[in-house]
């Protein structure tokens, strides 16, 4: 009987606790370095109205968003972190799925919205994790502008760098006759004409 009744509490416990956490639901969102990531996150506007959200990034706290990039109070946004923050959706229908224009490598993270619904641990949260990969690099078009006994003159233009500043570059250089191949780090500062002996 005893053991019943403690099985009984632990789940009545694990209610009470989901209840008191309130509803969380989760996804991720991958796209790459440049283009607009969007969000999703809506609630039932014609049941509940027109109703207060805000997006932050981190896990969504006890109250209001961590680290709050976005808020609207259900009509319009009444603040944002950035101009790239915007709420694309529309307001009337429940619709505040978040939209960051431009992505960024640094936007990658958890997102957090949280719909204000009236009452007692009402409020409907929603975690998004957003992974934005840099772009894959064109073909580098490599240009040999003079060939001498023991040197040769290369040109080449920059790639896209994915969002990061592109520091060194490595030429490999194989003797037609040998297995080996030789690798040297080249530096920008070498970037645009440099020569290399065999």
């Amino acid at each position: 009987m005893i053991i019943l009744a403690s099985k009984h509490l632990a789940v009545y416990c694990n209610l009470l606790f989901c209840f008191l956490a309130g509803f969380v639901s989760a996804e991720t969102v991958t796209v790459t370095v440049g283009t607009d990531a969007i969000l999703k996150c809506s609630y039932d506007a014609k049941y509940y109205g027109r109703l207060s959200a805000c997006w932050g990034k981190g896990t969504i706290p006890n109250s209001g968003c961590a680290n709050e990039v976005l808020k609207t109070d259900g009509t319009s946004v009444i603040s944002r972190l950035s101009e790239r923050y915007l709420l694309m959706g529309n307001l009337g229908q429940g619709d505040v799925s978040l939209t960051i224009r431009h992505a960024e490598e640094q936007d990658s993270g958890v997102y957090g919205c949280r719909v204000e619904i009236p009452g007692w641990f009402n409020d409907q949260k929603h975690h998004v994790t957003l992974k934005v990969n840099a772009v894959p690099p064109n073909p580098l078009r490599i240009e040999a502008r003079e060939v001498k006994e023991r040197t040769v003159t290369i040109r080449w233009s920059p790639v896209f760098d994915g969002g990061r500043p592109i520091t060194a570059y490595r030429v490999d250089i194989k003797n037609k006759q040998s297995k080996h191949k030789k690798t040297d780090p080249v530096s920008m500062t070498d970037f645009e004409i440099f020569q290399k002996l065999f």
